[in-house]
């Protein structure tokens, strides 16, 4: 079959990258061809998958996705692995624990000098209780469903394009690791120290995370999370007003004060996203909790941040001289994501997945700098070079507009299936 050749003469974004100049071979039109005979049973396959409610707190929906998952990946020839997970203890008014799902790790070595980690998360944040569980697909292709786009979609991808790789032979040259984790959108508390202990022993990292506008992320914000339990004292909000200590009313001036931390000229923001507190209209409220998120530019900045936001925990508010000791205010806080820099290295992979993308459909518009936070970046910040966006273009993640599009959904399977094949064939390790 002829060589494909591409000449490029583009309109460069604000993130300065070209389209690499590319080639298909007959291999990987080969695989190509075969994504093609598939369409049908890849969207049937993402709906299989939908189907299996996984919000990032129901154990036992995630357990069944990754029982599928890991027989998938045998099939393939890999070997798998579960890795349990630990409850952790969670600062909120009503205590307890926060209990995330065990995670899949699948591995397949052969004789590539150059070891790849594809990484996916199985979890949304959809859980059995919301009202939107089903996919569906539009006559004009459209798909929508939860986690369609955020990331049931990049699953699927990942796995028919080394489906693909399996139909040329490539796969059994392949030295590769799949990490599938179940608490991404909760910030990977549990999964943060395996992705570090992996990217450390990989040349380079694929993470199928989605995209908007068909632009790739070239580098992203980090993010922290801080949660704030206030303790006040409760009395009668009528006979004894003077003998309470409102957690509400402390919370409240903490919130005021971390919100006004947000300032956009220098990139950083301060979300009180949830907050609670008292139980009765006639009772001054004895306990309230808060959950913040945080994002910044540079470490320097989230360090800041962090810093800012536990001095404001700190301060005395509501303060009632009877009770001097009241209110009182715990914390616990953390920086769950480092900021993701560019790289020479995923810039040039990025380059080449738009040229890439020109031949096989769907083209890629563009790299960008996004707010939004993905594994990649706790991947890239151990060294590892990562591209974090080869999941499928749509819009609406984490609502119930979440959609993208069968096209999408085959495009990007036919440029994964030739970029992992690349990287397999690399000549030398980076």
């Amino acid at each position: 079959m002829a060589m494909f050749l591409l000449s490029l003469s583009v309109t460069v974004r604000s993130d300065e990258l070209l389209p690499s100049k590319v080639e298909l071979s007959p291999e990987e039109q080969q695989m190509i061809d075969w994504v093609d005979t598939r369409r049908d049973a890849i969207v049937n396959e993402l709906e299989a998958q939908v189907a299996i409610n996984s919000g990032t707190l129901n154990v036992a929906g995630l357990d069944d996705y990754r029982t599928l998952l890991a027989k998938d990946l045998e099939a393939l020839g890999f070997t798998t692995e579960t890795v349990a997970v630990e409850a952790i203890p969670i600062l909120t008014c009503e205590g307890g624990s926060l209990q995330f799902a065990d995670h899949l790790i699948a591995t397949r070595t052969g004789i590539s000098p150059n070891r790849i980690l594809l990484n996916g998360h199985m979890d949304t944040v959809f859980g059995p209780d919301d009202d939107f569980q089903t996919m569906t697909v539009d006559s004009d292709g459209t798909i929508r469903g939860p986690g369609v786009l955020d990331m049931k979609g990049g699953i699927v991808v990942m796995l028919n394009a080394l489906r693909a790789l399996k139909s040329v032979g490539l796969l059994e040259q392949a030295n590769i690791t799949v990490l599938l984790n179940s608490d991404e959108e909760m910030g990977s508390l549990t999964s943060r120290t395996l992705i570090e202990g992996l990217a450390s022993e990989h040349d380079v990292g694929l993470i199928f995370e989605g995209t908007s506008e068909n632009r790739m992320t070239r580098a992203r914000k980090g993010l922290g999370q801080v949660r704030i339990k206030v303790e006040g004292r409760e009395a009668h909000s009528g006979g004894a007003h003077e003998q309470g200590v409102s957690a509400n009313l402390a919370l409240a001036q903490q919130i005021v004060a971390m919100e006004a931390l947000t300032d956009y000229e220098r990139g950083v923001t301060v979300n009180v996203g949830v907050m609670g507190g008292g139980e009765k209209r006639n009772t001054i409220p004895g306990c309230a909790d808060a959950y913040v998120d945080l994002r910044y530019p540079a470490i320097a900045d989230g360090q800041y941040l962090l810093a800012e936001v536990e001095a404001i925990a700190a301060a005395p508010y509501a303060y009632n001289p009877q009770f001097p000791d009241l209110p009182k205010t715990e914390f616990w806080g953390v920086l769950h994501r480092p900021a993701k820099e560019e790289n020479a290295v995923v810039d040039a992979l990025i380059a080449d997945a738009m040229g890439l993308s020109l031949l096989i459909g769907e083209p890629v518009q563009g790299a960008m700098f996004s707010g939004g936070g993905t594994d990649g970046s706790i991947a890239q910040s151990v060294g590892l070079p990562t591209v974090d966006s080869l999941g499928l273009d749509g819009s609406g993640a984490h609502s119930s507009r979440e959609r993208t599009t069968v096209d999408s959904l085959i495009a990007r399977t036919k440029l994964a299936a030739v970029m992992i094949g690349r990287e397999i064939q690399a000549q030398s390790a980076r």
